[in-house]
């Protein structure tokens, strides 16, 4: 048998082999997947609650901004005939227009020369329930020339009410 080499042919079997384990690799890979799949999720969640905050928070800006133009709309449409109008304790509504959001204005005579004005504005979306309410209490002075003065309580000019 010089030069001549004979192979032996042996099976073998992987399962014997200590160690070893079988389909590990495609639980891993499944693990890996599903870890994936919640981070993205997790991510999608994420950015759809910070545009719903972000929503909320530009309507509670709107309503804010409608409400002190509506104030202030209020007290520069006033004259000497509309003010005599309301009795000391009485309260005159109007809605206040084109202001982005609904709003409405209140206006209550507290004494002789003080009112309170209250301006509730809403979010014009249907689904949102965002108001703000704000209110400013301001001293009336009438002259002699039919002319008026109103001016803002200073320790306060304007609060929000709830």
């Amino acid at each position: 048998m010089s030069g001549e080499f004979r192979g032996h042919s042996t099976s073998f079997d992987r399962s014997s082999v200590p160690g070893r384990r079988n389909g590990f690799a495609l639980a891993a890979a499944l693990l890996a997947l599903l870890l994936i799949a919640a981070l993205v999720t997790g991510v999608f969640f994420a950015a759809t609650e910070e545009t719903h905050v972000g929503a909320a928070s530009a309507e509670r800006q709107l309503t804010l901004s409608a409400a002190e133009s509506a104030i202030e709309l209020t007290i520069a449409g006033w004259s000497k005939e509309s003010i005599g109008s309301i009795d000391i304790g009485m309260t005159r509504t109007a809605a206040v227009g084109e202001l982005g959001a609904p709003v409405v204005a209140h206006i209550t005579r507290l004494d002789s020369t003080l009112y309170w004005i209250i301006a509730d504005a809403t979010a014009p979306s249907n689904g949102s329930r965002v108001s703000r309410r704000i209110g400013v209490v301001v001293k009336v002075a009438a002259r002699a020339d039919h002319s008026i003065t109103i001016d803002r309580i200073s320790e306060r000019s304007w609060s929000e009410l709830f």
